[in-house]
């Protein structure tokens, strides 16, 4: 890949994988039989539905540099690229917030304010301009600090639910605000260590964009992915991989996972040359957050009504009578992610491109 190059297909196409992963994690049937690896682990642990928020983090980190060259190539001057950025942000963050409210049948008395998009803005807000002023070096140090931090802070109350300084500082902060009791998975301290793992994103970003061949590229991509998966795993045996708390070896190790996906995702498509596979996945990862913000608005009216019930219980599960409970519950998630795809695809062909 060329330096001055600022797009790589397969950023689109893991993206969108990644897009869809979440949609199919969050659309069950029914939540009553739902396969293991698609359910997130209480408190410590990893599995398949743990793995996909932080690879739409790490990948937000890989675009960052492409996205900052575009503006610098553009001419853009600094502080119109700060505006942005906090415009974005505060986009992002209002998105989340009205999904919240939604949930909560507009109910500003226990709405829960942080959430999955408002975690996103506020990395988004903090890695871009670290991204935009140092150097690939600079930021894998901060993000060594960040998550260094972020283990002494977690260091002075036990590691069990409800009883961290993250639960104390969700509960002073955001009062009964929460997705639970005095916590949140998405809480507030958990946004430094999530910022580590978008920085480390940047910085293989950095090298996409550099001057060494496609065969270093994947290769980098590759090692660096392993090396950093395994030095999470073998942390996890002292601070436990736990999504909720987003420690450290979680953030390490699922940033690993990520660049490795990654790799292959980047060996197949930019360097094999084989994309027709990836085509969906490319649609649903030009408008990712817009797609993820409609599906999550649809599924929280349909929670909140009797259409789902409808269409799962009155419809699909009575066509499916031979199918056991849990594969009928992922049948209707993998439809739920067909027809956010097809509408990905619309959008796409149509040259609908949302920018938030």
């Amino acid at each position: 890949m060329r330096p001055g190059q600022h797009h790589v297909e397969s950023l689109d196409a893991f993206r969108g994988l990644t897009i869809a992963g979440m949609i199919l994690v969050n659309n069950p049937g029914t939540w009553d039989a739902v396969y293991s690896p698609l359910v997130h682990q209480d408190w410590n642990g990893c599995t398949f539905a743990d793995v996909v928020f932080p690879f739409f983090i790490v990948i937000l980190g890989v675009a960052l540099p492409f996205a900052l060259a575009r503006r610098k190539r553009s001419g853009q001057e600094l502080h119109s690229v700060y505006v942005r950025i906090v415009r974005r942000a505060v986009l992002l963050f209002a998105f989340g917030f009205i999904l919240n409210l939604v949930a909560a049948q507009f109910s500003w008395t226990v709405v829960r304010i942080p959430g999955v998009l408002q975690r996103i803005a506020l990395v988004y807000l903090v890695a871009a301009p670290i991204t935009l002023h140092t150097s690939p070096r600079v930021r894998a140090f901060i993000a060594l600090a960040l998550v260094a931090v972020h283990t002494f802070v977690l260091r002075f109350e036990p590691l069990t639910p409800r009883a961290t300084i993250a639960a104390a500082i969700d509960h002073a902060v955001f009062g009964k605000h929460l997705l639970v009791p005095l916590f949140d998975p998405e809480g507030l301290l958990g946004t430094l260590s999530s910022v580590a793992s978008a920085l480390i994103g940047t910085v293989a970003g950095d090298w996409l964009r550099s001057e060494a061949s496609n065969r270093r590229h994947a290769v980098g991509l590759f090692a660096g992915g392993a090396a950093l998966t395994i030095a999470g795993w073998l942390w996890s045996i002292t601070l436990p991989l736990n999504k909720p708390l987003w420690t450290g070896s979680y953030a390490v190790f699922t940033s690993g996972l990520g660049l490795i996906a990654l790799a292959i995702c980047y060996v197949t498509i930019d360097v094999a040359n084989v994309r027709g596979w990836a085509r969906p996945f490319v649609w649903l990862g030009v408008n990712p957050l817009a797609v993820y913000f409609l599906a999550e608005l649809v599924s929280h009216v349909f929670d909140l009504t009797t259409i789902k019930t409808t269409l799962y219980w009155g419809l699909l599960r009575p066509a499916t009578h031979r199918l056991s409970d849990p594969a009928a519950s992922l049948l209707f998630a993998v439809i739920t992610v067909a027809v956010w795809t097809t509408i990905a695809g619309a959008m796409y062909r149509r040259g609908v491109r949302v920018q938030v």
